[in-house]
């Protein structure tokens, strides 16, 4: 990761869209490839988001540099512990060997986990993610529950300390709205203060045909909670194309009315050479390409408003 800090840095974008920490030609980016991913965050949005798997979480002064280039571009500081892992249909517990557990029963696994949320809150980013798309764990309910209840103890462990950090949890709303399984909402309602939703709605196939109200339809499940948009997204490989992805990145203020969300923020700014199998559509969900180059989605979020 680049050690030295840019010489200058201007203003974010008045907006609550935001994107997540992706530099051209990452994962082998350049010191100016990552200097210029800020610079391009804040042309566009308010915000970077940086998910942190928790079998290799990044060091304390490797997240305290990211938040630091964040801050001085403007910009605020969202970051998530990712403990699911994202292989096998992200059903089981992504956890560092170096715990030496298998599942979030385990009281040595939860102490380990309650021990990094802590470490990450006091970074004091502005809102701080305890797990993304839980909902997967429907497919675990062992793990869904013992995770459910882990949450909670953290959520406690960190309002104790730092009562003022926003907690969040992100949701797969695709998968959520498809199947209905907004129960599981409640389940984790004393976890979190803020309600987040990941969406690739690529399962539609034209983004000409998705609902004007896909989005603010939440609102019929969480008619009052804080609500935001963690990572949303849509794939430019083939079948689809940079135009389909313009025009599903062009319709999000139509999305997002009546949502009153605190933040949107786009899958990718650059694509990325990271994921294999079912997942490698995700690798094209960037509103630039790998080299830098812009796509055509990148015009349409330059002058888009404020999403709230």
């Amino acid at each position: 990761m680049p050690s030295e800090t840019p010489a200058s840095a201007g203003g974010a974008k008045a907006t609550n869209l935001g994107v997540a920490l992706s530099p051209a030609h990452f994962p082998h980016f350049s010191r100016d490839d990552f200097n210029q991913f800020f610079d391009e965050a804040a042309e566009i949005g308010s915000n970077v988001t940086w998910i942190c798997e928790w079998e290799s979480v990044p060091t304390f002064d490797q997240i305290r540099f990211i938040q630091m280039l964040t801050v001085q571009h403007g910009l605020k500081f969202h970051l998530y512990l990712s403990p699911i892992a994202l292989s096998g249909g992200r059903k089981n517990p992504a956890i560092p060997a170096s715990v030496g557990g298998t599942s979030f029963d385990d009281p040595k696994v939860r102490s380990a986990y309650k021990e990094q949320v802590l470490t990450l809150a006091s970074v004091n980013p502005d809102y701080l993610g305890l797990a993304t798309e839980v909902n997967f764990l429907v497919q675990n309910p062992r793990e869904l529950n013992a995770f459910a209840s882990l949450t909670r103890e953290a959520y406690q462990a960190i309002k104790e300390k730092y009562p003022s950090q926003s907690v969040t949890i992100s949701f797969q709303w695709d998968v959520m709205s498809n199947l209905k399984h907004f129960s599981l909402l409640r389940q984790f309602r004393q976890s979190l203060d803020v309600y987040s939703f990941t969406s690739y709605p690529d399962a539609f196939g034209d983004p000409a045909k998705i609902p004007a109200d896909y989005y603010s339809s939440v609102r019929t499940v969480l008619p009052d909670e804080r609500v935001g948009f963690s990572e949303i997204g849509w794939s430019s490989a083939p079948p689809s194309s940079e135009d389909q992805q313009a025009v599903f990145v062009a319709r999000l203020p139509e999305f997002m009315k009546g949502v009153r969300n605190e933040y949107v923020t786009l899958a990718l700014l650059h694509d990325v050479t990271l994921f294999t199998g079912d997942l490698a559509r995700l690798n094209h969900v960037g509103i630039r390409n790998h080299d830098g180059a812009s796509k055509k989605s990148w015009d349409v979020v330059l002058p888009m408003p404020d999403l709230r």
